[in-house]
């Protein structure tokens, strides 16, 4: 290693400060998907990222949503009709290119608490999604002779987990949890990880020198150390094969665009090497300011020069709307800014070029794409072109690129967002605490932006009668073109003499020159404790919906052929809903669900949900239990999967927050769903009693007037609790 970087290093103990995110414990063959969030959360966290976008906790991505809705599998491919049935089985294989297209076209990623289901396809798009899209996704080798290592080595300190790829065999496997395939072996990769550091001097049996990996795995923390292994510098895969040996995610954070212009749906699937010049043909979908372009490089150390035109006549691009320069010293997908925005009119036409001094053209094409990594089962992928979408640069001009490869098209991408005031955060602010303070957060920061090539006058605005938030400096300004500016809002003194209950205020965003992007957030203040506003102990069976052995009444006590029996009586009382009351849950079960009828939340915010839970499954790799929920009674999210096997044994006090997903909802839906479930191992499966939803009712008065307080209650229909 180089003399600069030490020769002991793990991102989850840097000066005290962890920068891995938790252990998970992947379903089916879906270790790839876990490999490149892994790599994603670490680097929201090194960034501080995750919490500049306002999130809290640890980063948690939702690897079944790539899995879902990578495009490449047969529930959906968007190049082929119908847009299923074709491709990649689902759970069961991908890649990081794979991954690349995802994210480079804006599918993804999303929270886990937005779309993470493993049985079922989760919406694949959502308003109330959070995307985090990488700026820059960089593939690196260290090289036969390791001679390029540190180049991973320091991408780990500056950018944090990088995914990687090893050939997986317990015979590789030697004391202490160290991993060395030979290069002798023929095994290709069938396993994706993320490595976290690194030990210059681990003695590793049977390899031609010291230093290893430490690696992060998806097999739970029960597996190896806590979850964690080591795999040789000189492993035959890992750190080395060109599409999977490491993987760099960088500059995630939540998209600062709001339309991506692409035709190559699945992204980098081969090299066009016969010259380095191409464009894209796109047309404006409405008035908007083209900020970004993103293209993959082939070859490191690329100058890129990006040019806009107007029109393409003649054979021959003309009408030059904007260019830009750059160096690119990494192979891979990369976003750049362009410093003077392009001003496009809706159904206006615009070409991207994109020239390259190094490497070819990146472009998508029908292709094999090996299952589970580099095995030996390969499927076939289709992708669709249309002739006028992607052109190279030939010696007699420019060529449309159908005319070479009928299924083809450039990586070349245009990221635009709707003309005028921008605003950079999708969340509201919320904030909670006892009558009389303190409130946590006390504020919440916005980012105005200018998209476009004229300024923009703003100014932002609260209610008249809300006394209790406050704006913090300016409250009015001019930007120019690509400028920006926060804003922040926080907490009155005033807030302390507020009743308990919810206080909700909608804050407006002004562009004063022609309101183009004017927009509001609503800022919400709970004070004091939550009511109760739905109960059932299950005393009486309340009449919800059941699927398959889903049953009210009293548990017998039986099964546990693995793990716990059921109980024998409810937490409090003597019923329960419980998945088959009479033992275990049975093998090879499709997901069925219990599901309770629509209760009415409206004017009801701070949601959250409590019961009683005694559950047994095994853990996901074979079988599940969730929970969803819904607030129109067709489309579910999914807020709780077993991430592990769970023996609860007793009974176990479950509490979910509902607030982003539900608040103000007429009409949620809680769904507890038990499978599906391999041929093996069977435990007790759901038992729920005492299932509670809390929240705050509505008080302010900017939204029901005066005489809420003393007369709204009547209106209210509660269910029974």
């Amino acid at each position: 290693a180089s003399a600069q970087l030490p020769s002991h290093f793990d991102l989850r103990d840097v000066s005290g400060q962890n920068y891995v995110s938790g252990v998970r414990s992947q379903s089916g063959g879906t270790c790839w998907t876990h490999g490149a969030m892994a790599a994603m959360e670490g680097n929201l966290m090194i960034s501080g990222e995750w919490s500049a976008a306002g999130e809290s906790g640890e980063p948690d991505l939702a690897e079944y949503h790539l899995d879902w809705w990578n495009g490449f599998n047969d529930n959906n491919n968007d190049d082929i009709d119908p847009p299923s049935g074709s491709g990649l089985e689902i759970h069961q294989g991908g890649d990081y290119r794979v991954t690349s297209a995802y994210l480079s076209r804006g599918e993804g990623a999303v929270r886990d608490i937005d779309g993470q289901s493993y049985d079922v396809p989760p919406a694949r798009n959502s308003s109330s999604y959070h995307y985090f899209i990488p700026r820059d996704i960089v593939w690196m080798m260290a090289g036969e002779d390791l001679s390029n290592i540190d180049e991973i080595k320091q991408s780990l300190m500056d950018y944090g987990v990088v995914g990687t790829c090893m050939a997986y065999d317990e015979s590789f496997l030697g004391s202490g949890y160290v991993h060395y395939q030979p290069a002798s072996s023929t095994m290709d990769p069938n396993h994706a990880v993320a490595i976290v550091g690194w030990d210059d001097t681990k003695a590793v049996s049977g390899a031609p020198g010291p230093g290893a990996w430490i690696v992060k795995n998806s097999w739970g923390s029960s597996w190896g150390l806590d979850g964690y292994f080591w795999i040789s510098y000189c492993d035959k895969h890992c750190g080395k094969h060109p599409e999977m040996g490491a993987v760099s995610f960088r500059g995630v954070a939540p998209p600062d665009w709001e339309r991506v212009y692409y035709h190559d749906y699945h992204g980098w699937r081969d090299t066009w090497n016969e010259g380095g010049r191409g464009f894209s043909a796109f047309t404006a979908a409405g008035d908007e300011s083209l900020e970004k372009v993103s293209f993959f490089t082939t070859a490191s150390a690329a100058e890129v020069n990006i040019r806009i035109w107007d029109s393409f006549s003649g054979n021959e691009l003309s009408g030059l709307l904007g260019s830009q320069s750059t160096t690119i010293g990494d192979i891979g997908f990369h976003i750049v800014n362009l410093s003077e925005p392009v001003d496009l009119e809706a159904g206006e036409d615009f070409y991207v070029e994109i020239e390259v001094s190094a490497g070819g053209m990146a472009f998508d094409r029908t292709s094999e794409v090996p299952v589970l990594l580099g095995a030996k089962s390969r499927v076939v992928v289709e992708s669709s072109a249309q002739a006028g979408e992607s052109f190279v640069r030939t010696a007699a001009g420019w060529v449309d690129f159908t005319s070479i490869e009928s299924s083809g098209d450039l990586c070349i991408k245009a990221m635009s967002s709707t003309r005028g005031l921008g605003l950079s955060e999708e969340s509201n602010f919320r904030a909670s605490g006892p009558g009389g303070g303190p409130f946590s957060p006390a504020s919440a920061t916005y980012t105005l932006q200018c998209h476009g090539s004229q300024p923009i006058s703003w100014e932002v605005r609260l209610p008249g009668a809300v006394d209790w938030l406050e704006i913090v400096g300016p409250s009015a300004g001019t930007l120019s073109p690509g400028e920006s500016t926060t804003i922040t809002l926080a907490l009155g003194s005033s807030a302390d003499s507020l009743n308990p209950g919810a206080y909700l205020a909608e804050v407006s965003f002004v562009n004063t020159v022609d309101h183009a992007g004017d927009t509001t957030r609503n800022a919400l203040l709970l004070v004091g404790s939550p009511d109760l506003v739905y109960g059932e102990n299950m005393d009486v069976d309340p009449g919800w919906q059941t699927e398959g052995q889903w049953a009210w009444g009293q548990p017998e006590g039986l099964g546990g052929e693995h793990g716990a029996p059921d109980p024998a009586s409810g937490a409090t009382g003597l019923n329960v809903y419980g998945y088959n009351l009479a033992g275990d849950y049975p093998n090879h079960l499709d997901p069925q669900s219990l599901s309770t009828t629509a209760i009415d939340c409206s004017g009801l915010y701070g949601l959250s949900l409590h019961f009683k839970r005694w559950l047994g499954v095994e853990q996901p790799s074979y079988d599940h239990a969730s929970l969803s929920i819904s607030t129109d009674g067709a489309e579910w999210m999914t807020l709780w999967e077993n991430g592990e096997e769970i023996n609860d044994g007793q009974w176990v006090d479950v509490d979910l927050d509902l607030a982003e997903a539900a608040d103000d909802s007429g009409d949620l839906r809680i769904r507890w769903t038990m499978g599906s479930t391999d041929g093996g191992w069977t435990y007790c499966g759901w038992n729920i009693d005492d299932v509670e939803i809390t929240g705050y009712r509505l008080k302010s008065d900017l939204i029901f007037g005066d005489d809420f307080e003393s007369g709204g209650m009547e209106s209210w229909s509660w269910s029974s609790f």
